[in-house]
């Protein structure tokens, strides 16, 4: 789709939570590319005021402003004649994430786009995770105010990051633990294209009051990323398969001692995708990818490469 046929974004001023975080960069470089389309402002802790002035060097449509996320009145000016709140919140910033939530209520902003980019929650069985506990008391305070429309943006798993540690991939060894069976189909979207169909949806905003959008760039097994992978690297992977009941009885054993640690977060994710829940466009549920016409999905054998060289 042309820039000349790209619909016009029903709001211009954007306000953007975690702007230092590693999901940011892509939609900084999205907004780039936007060029005069949207007006950002980009909040940040002070100490990485520095780092963002080296990545949006100076252009006009950015502003920069420190703020203490810990301070609900600075946080509340920081968000005033803001139209739009977008939170791209990393896990471990996500229990500041209803402190934000109430400044941009306070504040009066006309949309939030919550940290979401993921699973769907609303799936019962993902809401008895530990990691999700966060999200879920985001959504809690936005479903409970009336007031202020809010958006949920679902991905999947971040593509880019799928073969990884993470998701137990050993590339020095060439083995991987594959969770279940191997034969889940689960959602899958590159953290660039995530950025892509969120400035998309920015653009049609106002079909999407509080409403859930699902955007996928592929959906796949396990088993079917093994393949995908081996052709691409030209190596063989050692695979090893790890039965949900498996996973389920290393979670027990995990001393935990936060909702984040590392082991816990792991095979709570490969748990997910043992079992499929990874999948947003399940039961009735479609995806809305198709709709953003202006979004081109990363191949997926690009993302394999780049993992790989990464």
């Amino acid at each position: 789709m042309s820039s000349a046929n790209k619909p016009t974004a029903p709001y211009k001023k954007i306000v953007v939570v975690g702007s230092s975080g590693t999901l940011a960069r892509y939609f900084i470089d999205a907004f780039k590319q936007a060029g005069n389309e949207f007006q950002v402002t980009l909040l940040t802790r002070p100490q990485s005021v520095n780092k963002l002035k080296q990545q949006v060097s100076n252009l006009p449509q950015f502003n920069i402003r420190p703020v203490d996320y810990n301070n609900e009145t600075e946080l509340t000016e920081a968000l005033r004649n803001q139209e739009v709140l977008l939170s791209l919140l990393a896990y471990e910033g996500l229990a500041q994430q209803p402190n934000v939530i109430r400044a941009a209520q306070k504040a009066q902003v006309k949309w939030i786009i919550p940290s979401e980019y993921g699973v769907d929650l609303s799936r019962p069985a993902l809401r008895k995770i530990p990691f999700f506990a966060d999200k879920i008391k985001t959504r809690e305070l936005l479903e409970s105010n009336k007031q202020i429309p809010y958006t949920y943006i679902l991905t999947g798993i971040f593509a880019d990051t799928y073969v990884s540690p993470l998701f137990k991939w050993n590339l020095n060894t060439r083995s991987v633990v594959v969770p279940g069976d191997g034969n889940s189909k689960n959602s899958f979207t590159p953290r660039q294209d995530i950025a892509a169909y969120t400035l998309a949806i920015l653009r049609r905003l106002d079909q999407y009051r509080n409403a859930t959008v699902r955007v996928a760039s592929h959906t796949l097994t396990p088993n079917e990323w093994v393949r995908q992978v081996e052709r691409s690297s030209g190596s063989k992977f050692k695979v090893q398969y790890e039965t949900a009941e498996q996973i389920k009885e290393q979670i027990q054993k995990i001393k935990v001692k936060s909702n984040y640690d590392q082991a816990l977060v792991q095979n709570e994710l490969a748990l997910t995708l043992a079992e499929g829940e990874s999948l947003i466009n399940w039961g009735n549920n479609r995806l809305d990818s198709d709709k953003l016409s202006e979004v081109r999905p990363t191949p997926l054998d690009q993302i394999i490469i780049d993992s790989l060289e990464n």
